[in-house]
């Protein structure tokens, strides 16, 4: 709510061009000096983006992830994320990345999918994508393997040398 409602309020004051972050979501209106918005994926637990991805007009990025709100006890973390079905702390998930196309709701929709997607885990999460629509995710599980849907492969650029990565269609 909080990224459209923040594009709705600078575009009625005449802002087209502004790239809104508001705690690990990112939503693009117009362009940087006629190009598109590049923005980082970052890896939980290096420093610095795993990835960056060009943003059009009204397309929203958002992450849920471990490795900023969370808490280590007894040198094991434990997410703000929490499984419903079992009440516990989502510890198979390190980050989840969702693009949602511009559209109605799109900041919303960003945040509001990482969340089930990031709980889902490794066997529902690919699912629980369709069923919200969201076919633009990364899925980093708590090995450091990352996980991608094809539609989302083909507009990343990787830093440095890229990583072991499962794509599925």
């Amino acid at each position: 709510v909080a990224l459209d409602r923040a594009a709705a309020i600078l575009r009625s004051q005449g802002i087209n061009n502004a790239l809104i972050n508001i705690g690990g979501n990112v939503m693009a209106l117009g362009s940087k000096d006629g190009r598109k918005w590049r923005v980082g994926i970052q890896h939980p637990r290096q420093p610095g983006p795993l990835a960056t991805v060009m943003l059009d007009d009204g397309e929203a990025i958002g992450t849920s992830g471990d490795y900023q709100r969370y808490f280590e006890l007894d040198g094991r973390r434990y997410s703000h994320l929490i499984d419903p079905r079992s009440a516990r702390p989502v510890d198979h998930t390190q980050a989840v990345t969702v693009l949602i196309p511009a559209g109605a709701q799109a900041g919303t929709l960003s945040d509001a999918s990482s969340k089930p997607i990031f709980i889902a885990g490794p066997d529902g999460w690919r699912e629980m994508a369709r069923k919200m629509g969201s076919e633009l995710v990364l899925r980093v599980d708590r090995d450091q393997r990352i996980e991608l849907t094809a539609a989302l492969h083909k507009r990343l650029e990787y830093i440095g040398q890229p990583p072991a990565i499962t794509v599925i269609p």
